[in-house]
């Protein structure tokens, strides 16, 4: 009589290969919610940027320069410019949610470093722009 108690090799490996398995629809589900969470970053960066904007005009016009808050992503840049009666800042974003465009807005083109070429990188090809004017 085989009174032997526990697991066979085989069924070891079949659960061990479930487990991999579920584990990789997971993660493979997981990169678009972490898009959209580094771009709902993005997003309340350029607003938090404009309202700083907005505070700073009240005093004394658009301020000309901005310290700008840290990106999601390292080697990330976020854009602003000011002038004596508006502002414009914008962000690369990774997804079209959230009113991102496909081309630079408009409003967004004369920004520094934004005029001669798109400066996302790859993989990043929307842009949202906010100005003091929306």
């Amino acid at each position: 009589m085989n009174n032997r108690k526990g697991f066979t090799l085989i069924e070891m490996l079949v659960v061990v290969a479930i487990i991999g398995l579920l584990s990789s629809v997971v993660v493979v589900g997981l990169s678009g919610a972490r898009q959209k969470a580094r771009d709902a970053k993005r997003l309340a960066d350029i607003q938090q940027v404009m309202n700083s904007a907005e505070v700073q005009f009240t005093n004394a016009g658009y301020p000309a320069t901005i310290v700008l808050p840290t990106a999601p992503q390292s080697g990330e840049t976020y854009y602003y410019s000011g002038g004596p009666t508006s502002s414009a800042a914008m962000a690369c974003m990774e997804t079209s949610e959230n009113g991102a465009a496909v081309a630079i807005p408009a409003q967004c083109a004369g920004l520094p470093g934004v005029s001669v070429t798109p400066p996302c990188q790859a993989g990043r090809p929307y842009y949202f722009c906010k100005t003091s004017a929306q």
